[in-house]
Formats: C-alpha cells, sequence, structure tokens
C-alpha cells in the first residue's frame, strides 16, 4: 500500500463503490381507480321505445334497441337474474317473431319462463302466464319438424317448472304424439294466453 491510500473506518463506501451498485427498484405505479358503475336503465320507458318502434314498422330499430337494452341492463346488473331481465327477453322473442324467426322466438319465451320460475316459482301467476304465452307461440309454428323439436323443449321445460301432470305438459305431450299433430293453432282455452303482449309485461310483474 503506498503512503497515498487513505484508509477509511469500517462502513463507509467510496465513489467507485456505489458507481457499481444496481440503480434502486422503480416505484409501482399507482392503481387505477375502480370503472365507475353503471347506470341502471329504465327498463319500462325503453321498452316503451321499441313498442312505439315497432308500432310505426321500423323493425330493425326496435332490434336493435332492445339488443342495446338487454347489453346495458346486463352490464348494470352484472347479469344477475331479475323479472326485469325476463320482460327484456321475452321482449326479445317478441320481435323475433315478428322477423320471422319462430325458432329464435320460442327460445327467447322458454328462457324467459325459466327466469321467471327461477325468480317467482312455478306457482306464481307470472309464471303460470308465462307458460300460457309460451304455449300460444309455439302452437304458431306452422313448419311440423320444428313445431315438434320446439315442442320437446317446451315439454321438459313446463315438466320442469309446473310438472308431468300440468294442464301444458299434458297437452303437448298429446300434441308430440300425435301421427299428424294439428299446426292449426288449436289452442284450448286454459293454455290461452296472448303471446304478443310483451310490450305490457311490466305493468304486471313484481318490483
Amino acid at each position: 500500500m503506498s503512503e497515498g491510500d487513505v484508509f477509511l473506518r469500517w462502513g463507509v463506501g467510496t465513489a467507485a463503490l456505489w458507481s457499481n451498485a444496481p440503480a434502486p427498484a422503480p416505484e409501482a405505479p399507482a392503481a387505477a381507480p375502480p370503472p365507475a358503475p353503471t347506470a341502471l336503465p329504465d327498463v319500462p320507458a325503453r321498452i316503451a321505445v321499441i313498442a312505439a318502434l315497432t308500432a310505426e314498422g321500423d323493425l330493425d330499430q326496435a332490434v336493435l334497441h332492445a339488443e342495446q337494452l338487454d347489453t346495458a341492463y346486463g352490464a348494470a346488473t352484472a347479469g344477475t337474474p331479475t323479472t326485469a331481465l325476463a320482460d327484456i327477453r321475452e321482449v326479445r322473442g317478441y320481435l323475433a317473431s315478428l322477423a320471422g324467426d319462430t325458432r329464435a322466438a320460442v327460445g327467447w319465451y322458454l328462457h324467459a319462463l325459466r327466469l321467471r320460475a327461477g325468480l317467482q316459482g312455478p306457482s306464481h301467476p307470472d309464471t303460470g302466464a308465462a307458460v300460457r304465452r309460451t304455449y300460444s307461440l309455439w302452437r304458431t309454428v306452422t313448419d311440423p319438424a320444428l313445431g315438434q323439436a320446439l315442442g320437446a323443449e317446451l315439454l321438459a321445460t313446463a315438466v320442469a317448472v309446473q310438472g308431468p301432470d300440468s294442464a301444458a305438459a299434458r297437452r303437448i305431450r298429446a300434441v308430440l304424439a300425435a301421427p299428424a299433430p294439428d299446426w292449426s293453432h288449436d289452442t284450448p282455452a286454459e293454455l290461452t294466453a296472448s303471446w304478443e303482449d310483451a310490450f305490457t309485461l311490466r305493468e304486471h310483474d313484481d318490483p
């Protein structure tokens, strides 16, 4: 060691030492603020707009508005099943029937029926009315093959909701078992319900 070397006390670092030290870790970015909650759409008001568009003959816009309402409501409720959601889905089914897509129409009505049964119970009047509306819509099917396919799904749903001995289940079973079912909308009185009243469902639903 030369005379020019300087002895430093233990623990004191030199500039050369610090120049080789690793750089300090960068600070973690601040957490992003939570997204603002999506406003719950006014379902009755939006359905009224859809009804007006349908009455004016603007079916394409009515369908678009119904899709947008479904999306907005689902975002605001995180997909939570409600009677309002059942209303929206049944409106979509009604619009599908007007567009001539019977398969989709019955599918939407079956979906709404299952929602109501799960939310309100199989014995609730709204559930019974949904069964009758779905049955009445199904009986408008003119294609025998499609009628059989949709009828099988309707029968399974009716049995699950109301039981195998319900009026709807017995009638559906009889129609499906007939060698040549009459697809002329021969709905019996106890199962008659207008499936075209989708725009007024909110007047009858529970809050």
